[in-house]
């Protein structure tokens, strides 16, 4: 059975932010769109938004299986990385991160948005 997920914030199109099939939840790209924040900043939120997801559903950060970051511009992979990677070991991944694939984009969904996450986890 499918069940969504939303965990009470703004949808802003014809999508649910995620989907929960059997112990796997697909979750939808999520982002952070203040034009004053860093791409360290707007990762840490974006994946603070996935978190909230995964929270809602009945699982934690270390059920995230895969990740794939759409970044509007490559340059800023190295601070983006180090955000994320302090995320996932403020919640307990230190070894067994997802498997992931970064990729750059021309244009996000929101012109201040830095990066965009979608996230796949197996929940225990």
């Amino acid at each position: 059975m499918k069940e969504i997920i939303n965990p009470g914030t703004p949808v802003a199109g014809p999508y649910s932010p995620g989907i929960k099939i059997g112990n796997t939840l697909y979750i939808s790209g999520q982002g952070w769109a203040q034009a004053d924040a860093d791409i360290a900043e707007q990762t840490y939120h974006t994946l603070n938004n996935i978190k909230k997801i995964l929270t809602t559903a009945g699982a934690k950060v270390s059920d995230i299986v895969n990740t794939t970051v759409y970044l509007k511009n490559m340059s800023t992979f190295s601070e983006m990385n180090n955000s994320y990677k302090k995320f996932f070991e403020e919640n307990g991944v230190e070894k067994a991160f997802p498997a992931r694939a970064t990729v750059e984009v021309a244009n996000l969904p929101i012109s201040t948005m830095l990066i965009e996450i979608s996230a796949i986890a197996i929940l225990e």
